[in-house]
């Protein structure tokens, strides 16, 4: 997916981006932008962070999240492919801000490689269990349990979806080379039986 396409979907055109990516990356015509939260908050309102790509970024996320705008739509922007994403990373500093993933996407035009759009909800609840740790009650299905539920699902399908159409694509480039080698050995063959047959008639 594009990122402004993206961002369309969520923003009215006359919507305002909260850049706060550091980035010089151009947001669509009509959208106000600013790297400041308005003040009082609107519903049309777009925060998006991300973190830097380094070995340290999966470290960055839970500052840079903590920070988001409180009610507003949080689009953020990772510098991994989709199926590298750190998904113990991701999921734990979305649940610890309190941030409920809606949708996941791979980007095709930009230098980050994925999205991932998500709302603060309220987070008020109890310890929970490590992430995929399953030897360890996961506790009642509600609040930040249920929550992490929600991301894991929306994050992780992102990576499935991903490594399925990863799999098609080697599939079909193996069904190709396939294709193409048993045309030349067919067609080694017919120039073979030609060449015999081209010998027998000098011979004859």
């Amino acid at each position: 997916m594009q990122l402004n396409e993206l961002v369309r979907t969520w923003l009215p055109e006359d919507g305002t981006v909260v850049d706060r990516t550091g980035s010089e990356h151009t947001w669509p015509p009509l959208m106000k932008v600013t790297d400041t939260v308005p003040s009082p908050e609107a519903d049309d309102v777009v925060t998006v962070v991300t973190v830097a790509e380094s070995p340290a970024a999966a470290g960055d996320l839970p500052a840079v999240l903590a920070d988001a705008v409180p009610g507003a739509v949080v689009l953020l922007l990772l510098p991994w492919p989709p199926a590298e994403l750190p998904l113990g990373s991701v999921i734990q500093a979305l649940v610890a801000a309190g941030l409920q993933a809606a949708e996941a996407h791979p980007l095709a035009d930009t230098d980050w490689g994925a999205a991932v759009v998500c709302r603060r909800v309220d987070d008020e609840v109890g310890e929970l269990h490590s992430y995929l740790d399953r030897s360890r009650s996961p506790g009642p299905l509600e609040g930040r349990t249920l929550l992490r539920l929600v991301d894991e699902h929306v994050v992780e399908g992102l990576v499935r979806r991903t490594q399925e159409l990863r799999h098609q694509e080697i599939q079909q480039t193996l069904d190709s080379t396939v294709a193409e080698l048993e045309a030349m050995t067919t067609e080694r063959d017919a120039l073979r039986d030609e060449l015999k047959a081209l010998r027998s008639d000098d011979l004859g």
